[in-house]
């Protein structure tokens, strides 16, 4: 048990290693005196969250406290994400009645169901956490003795955006800052708009759906199905620490965009099987290979289109005409129904991290689907991948040419 308190004294420390940032100036430039009341305390979240959580878990097991069934606790996180969309109804409601008679009483419902969310919500963290362990035990996760280490410990809360910082020369990400949730679009633009005029790079604020804190944090704001998978991604992020992948995190790009793909094709399964464990409903993931609809428009074509266009003029030194190219093709991406606040070097260098996603054109999401096609179990396939400390193993395992 002393054993297991350390290890998670460690992880608890390590989280503030791998994600904190110091400031490490006496002298801030304007751009950093301009962030600086937005960036998110990682030690204040440390300090309010990881002990809240292991105080109810020991409550929770005092033999007076008697455990809903299972079905009841399922019902109960189903519940929970459900009034986060009748919220979020009302509170449109709220914006066109305007000064009409029933505004207090759609006020007075909004507040119930938040009271009602904040009540249930240690219980809701719980039921998920021991539903997504109770899968890691079937994949083979867990200890001689049935432990999960570490164990899934989230918490659902707004969770933290980030500030992208890209040269402008070429996409690569050349560091990442917490901000806190709620920053809206105007104070967005206007600090990227600053540190751009200011440090000549590319800057880009985006919005996160989950951080592997420890508890991790994770967006609440979604459904119950996504909740599940952002969870799982962020406890992969806690594993893959104890070994070679996760430690080699920080690396380089390759390193980082390996870790967050094998994270996100992980969490997308242990989600799934959670929430088909939960609610009986079956998650297919669409894997057509029927060719697409030439009279249709094809976002991910467009968006690799993007990507290797804008890195084709940066190659040659053209700056300005690939940041007016991404603009340009962002209004037209608008036009066609997908709404993007901004593409620029930082939208691709964080973006393309996610190696499956449509905003990277690397082969690590292709080689990491055969990896997992070509493992016998989950476990293997992650196993596989978290002993591998340089990108180059992953290539050397498949037997292919490294790029």
């Amino acid at each position: 048990m002393f054993k297991i308190a350390k290890r998670l004294l460690l992880l608890s420390v390590a989280t503030l290693v791998l994600l904190g940032a110091a400031l490490g100036s006496d002298s801030l430039s304007a751009s950093e005196v301009a962030v600086a009341p937005h960036k998110y305390s990682l030690v204040r979240w440390e300090v309010d969250h990881f002990m809240d959580k292991w105080v109810h878990k020991f409550q929770d097991i005092l033999p007076w406290n008697s455990e809903p069934s299972r079905e009841d606790r399922i019902a109960q996180a189903q519940e929970f994400f459900d009034l986060r969309a009748q919220i979020r109804e009302l509170e449109q409601d709220l914006s066109a009645e305007g000064d009409a008679p029933g505004i207090s009483n759609i006020v007075e419902r909004i507040e119930q169901f938040r009271q009602r969310r904040s009540d249930i919500q240690p219980d809701v963290e719980e039921t998920m956490e021991s539903e997504i362990s109770a899968v890691l035990v079937q994949e083979g996760f867990a200890s001689r003795i049935g432990v999960i280490f570490p164990p899934v410990d989230t918490v659902y809360a707004n969770s933290p955006a980030a500030l992208i910082i890209s040269p402008r020369d070429r996409i690569v990400q050349d560091s990442s800052t917490l901000l806190k949730p709620g920053i809206s679009d105007l104070e967005r633009g206007r600090l990227e708009d600053l540190i751009f005029q200011e440090d000549g790079v590319s800057a880009l604020i985006v919005s996160t759906g989950g951080v592997a804190t420890f508890p991790s944090v994770v967006s609440a704001s979604g459904t119950l199905h996504e909740a599940l998978v952002t969870t799982a991604h962020e406890w992969l992020h806690h594993w893959f620490f104890f070994q070679p992948l996760g430690q080699h995190f920080w690396d380089n790009a390759d390193m980082t965009t390996l870790n967050e793909t094998a994270a996100t094709i992980g969490g997308e399964i242990i989600g799934d099987r959670a929430f088909t464990a939960m609610t009986g409903a079956v998650v297919t993931r669409d894997q057509s290979t029927s060719p697409p609809d030439p009279e249709s428009f094809d976002f991910d074509a467009e968006m690799r289109e993007i990507r290797l266009t804008a890195e084709g003029l940066l190659a040659e030194g053209k700056i300005k005409e690939a940041e007016s190219y991404m603009k340009e093709r962002r209004q037209f991406l608008d036009d066609n129904g997908y709404f993007i606040r901004k593409i620029n070097q930082a939208f691709f260098a964080f973006h393309g991290s996610y190696a499956t996603g449509a905003a990277s054109v690397s082969p690590i999401g292709d080689q990491l689907e055969e990896l997992r096609d070509g493992s016998e179990s989950l476990e293997e396939f992650l196993k596989t991948v978290g002993r591998f400390d340089h990108v180059e193993d992953l290539a050397d395992y498949l037997g292919v040419a490294p790029y």
